[in-house]
């Protein structure tokens, strides 16, 4: 049991350490947004930091819209694209849970009667707008990651994940 014990802890600091990407996942507080755009179109990010986080999310952003072919203008854009970055936090969920022992036998009299099981995470919320000439369309996005890690990496990921879902939101002919 020591030695499963060690292992487990050996590849949960491994796995905390390592440089690859963090699993996150992100919910939308509505179905979603839907541009059907051409190539060539223009748009302008709008980007307000409300957390004032140190944050390249307009950037990165400005680059992927860049890559489906879409150019960024400062007059008369297509499409006006509001950012408002609004909160990156850590956070702690704690929830007291009874032990599957104390179900079938008392192991320890001491012991009390459940135990916590505590997750961090951190989470990212922006809220999006995107403005054409004939819809405006907006929604609010809230990314979280799967477990805790150096906070700058998960930074990282959660904005690649917005970003990502906000190109999604972007399909051509």
């Amino acid at each position: 049991m020591k030695a499963f014990f060690s292992l487990f802890i050996a590849l949960f600091l491994v796995s905390c350490a390592s440089q690859g990407l963090m699993q996150t996942a992100l919910t939308t507080n509505n179905e979603g947004i839907f541009i059907k755009a051409k190539k060539g179109e223009s748009f302008k990010i709008i980007f307000h930091n409300a957390s004032s986080t140190q944050s390249e999310l307009s950037v990165k952003l400005s680059r992927s819209l860049q890559n489906l072919g879409l150019k960024e203008v400062k007059e008369n854009p297509t499409y006006e694209i509001l950012l408002n970055y609004i909160d990156f936090k850590k956070r702690s969920y704690a929830q007291r849970v009874s032990t599957s022992a104390d179900f079938f036998f008392n192991l320890d009299p001491l012991e009390s009667k459940g135990e916590w099981l505590v997750e961090n995470f951190y989470t990212l919320q922006v809220n999006l707008q995107i403005q054409s000439q004939n819809t405006t369309q907006k929604t609010s996005l809230l990314a979280r990651t799967a477990y805790l890690s150096d906070k700058i990496r998960s930074q990282l990921s959660l904005e690649d994940k917005i970003i990502k879902q906000i190109v999604g939101f972007f399909y051509f002919d």
